[in-house]
């Protein structure tokens, strides 16, 4: 049986306005450039929350997700409803947002119960190696992606490789 798991998506901000367009560094993202977030996933494949910004690098994301199960007993999670009525979630530590909802919900009940298996589930959830790109098509639109380990670039460092199905 599988069980909830940390994954690693690289997302292309195309376009200079994108809402998460400031990376951890808090630079503005350039357009064409991969960022790379995390998500955290239950075992039926459910998103239950994800980063609050998108890195500049695999390795960055992935240090950010050690830091969150190490330190996720001292978050400070932080509820508020949108100007739309629906409900959403975030967890801070050290005042820096971490982690978001990776849905709004409409009774802040649904938020509560989310949140709390959010918070729950991040100490023992797996870490996948390896991220997953998503491509955008011509129109913009977020098409499939590839699930492919990152190649070491011969520094210790990763670099992302191309896929398409």
């Amino acid at each position: 049986m599988q069980q909830s798991r940390f994954v690693f998506v690289a997302v292309p901000t195309a376009y200079p306005n994108d809402a998460d367009a400031v990376t951890g560094s808090g630079r503005p993202a350039g357009a064409g450039l991969d960022r790379i977030l995390w998500i955290l996933v239950s075992p039926n494949n459910r998103p239950l929350g994800r980063s609050a910004v998108r890195h500049d690098s695999y390795p960055g994301c992935h240090a950010a997700v050690l830091r969150v199960r190490a330190d996720i007993d001292r978050g400070a999670p932080v509820v508020a409803v949108e100007e739309t009525g629906q409900w959403n979630w975030q967890v801070q530590l050290d005042g820096e947002p971490v982690a978001v909802s990776s849905r709004s919900y409409l009774r802040v009940r649904e938020c509560n119960y989310n949140l709390a298996r959010f918070l729950d589930t991040v100490p023992q959830a797996a870490i996948v190696e390896g991220a997953r790109r998503v491509r955008r098509d011509r129109r913009g639109d977020t098409g499939r992606s590839v699930s492919e380990p990152l190649p070491s670039d011969g520094a210790g460092g990763h670099r992302l490789v191309s896929g398409r199905w």
